[in-house]
Formats: C-alpha cells, structure tokens, sequence
C-alpha cells in the first residue's frame, strides 16, 4: 500500500498594495479607452436643417420680442431686436411697421430727431399708410418743426378718414401752429417761426432787469450792497 503523502495547509500570501493599485489603474484605464471608443452618431443633414429656424419664423419672433420689450419699458432691447428683424425683411412693406415702432420708442426715449428720420423711412417703404404719416407728424411736433408736422397729419387724415384719433391729433397741431404764428407776430424777440420751425430764445426767462446811470451804464447785472453804493 503506498505511502500517503503528508498534508500540509500552508496561508496564500497578501498580496502587495502595490499590485493592487496597478490592477486598479489597468482596469480604469481600459474603461476610460472604452469611453473613448464610443462616438456619438451625428444627425442627418436632413434633420439638422429641420431643426434651423425659418427665417420667417425668426423675423416673426424677433418682432414680438421687441413689443414685449417696449411694454415694459426696456427700450434699447426691443430696438436692437427689430434692427435684427431689419435683417431678415426683403419686403419694404414688412420693414414699415418694425420702423414705424421703432420710431415711437425712439419718441418714448426722446430722441426726436431719430424718430423723424426713422419715421421718414417708414414712409418710403409704405407711402399710403396713414400710420406711418401719424407717427412722422408726432415725431416732427415734438422735434418742434409745427409747419411739417401739420402736413403729415394732414396727409395721416386722408389716407385714414375713419382714424379719430389722427384727426382730434390733427386739430391740436393747426391750434399749435396758429397760436405759434401769433405770438411770433406779436413780439418776434421771444418767439419766432423760422421755416416753419418754432424758436424760442431762452434769454427772457433768467435775464434780470437793467438800469442805467447817468452815465449810460448798467447798474443792475448783479446784487449790489447798499453800504458799498455810499463809497
């Protein structure tokens, strides 16, 4: 009978941190090296072009955008968003309401002499709307050119006859401009109509009195002391 071999059980020896951390960083970075193999399929062409913006629906947007703006009083941002609905209008009669809004919040924002020019543009792209010619006699009244404003509104009357609006705005303005021509008539040093331009000097209303002495003099440009006058 043969001999059995002596059994023995001996402890398998702990394996090193060392190792360990090595067989970590193999396995992370095989991981990593699969991410990396992983690419995203692109889109079709056909889809991407479905996902860009119409340029319709973009100009449409871009306008509502500014109106929203303009009710709540953020002037500069609705204007910079209908400059960029300019860009997308190749139709002049699309651009006159964008310019005919935008010369009304340059009103609001008292920059008259922009809102005529903008206004007059407005105009040229749609001659026989009556609310480009209201807009372009506001901007011209309050830029103070009376004699221009009254003819836009004159024209904004006739080409709109059902607006009571433009012709209550329209009496205002022949009142405005009577009156105007009157007082220039009456005392041309403090009120003049020039080209139709009413010009008001400013002089009258903080100029002091003047007196003069017995030799021709002024005496009364500036406060004088009593106690000084008997020196």
């Amino acid at each position: 009978m043969a001999a059995l071999e002596p059994f023995g059980w001996q402890s398998q020896k702990r394996q090193r941190v060392v190792d360990v951390q090595e067989d970590l960083n193999v396995a992370f970075r095989r991981e990593q090296d699969l991410e990396d193999e992983v690419f995203e399929e692109a889109p079709a062409p056909s889809l991407m072009r479905r996902q860009l913006e119409d340029v319709s629906a973009k100009r449409r947007r871009l306008v509502q955008e500014g109106t929203l703006l303009a009710e709540s009083e953020r002037f500069a941002e609705a204007l910079l968003h209908w400059e960029e609905a300019l860009v997308f209008c190749e139709d002049p009669m699309e651009k006159a309401p964008i310019l005919e809004q935008m010369a009304q919040v340059l009103l609001a924002m008292q920059r008259d002499f922009d809102a005529v020019r903008t206004a007059q543009l407005a105009i040229e792209c749609r001659p026989l709307w009556h609310c480009g010619h209201l807009t372009l006699g506001r901007a011209l009244m309050n830029f103070g050119e009376l004699a221009r404003a009254v003819e836009a509104m004159r024209r904004a009357a006739e080409l709109g006859p059902a607006d009571k609006e433009a012709a209550e705005e329209l009496r205002d303005a022949e009142r405005m401009l009577s009156q105007a021509q009157e007082r220039a008539t009456v005392d041309a040093s403090r009120e003049v109509v020039v080209n139709g331009r009413v010009v008001v000097p400013r002089f009258w209303e903080t100029a002091l009195r003047v007196t003069y002495d017995e030799h021709g003099m002024p005496t009364t440009h500036y406060p004088v002391d009593p106690a000084e006058q008997g020196r």
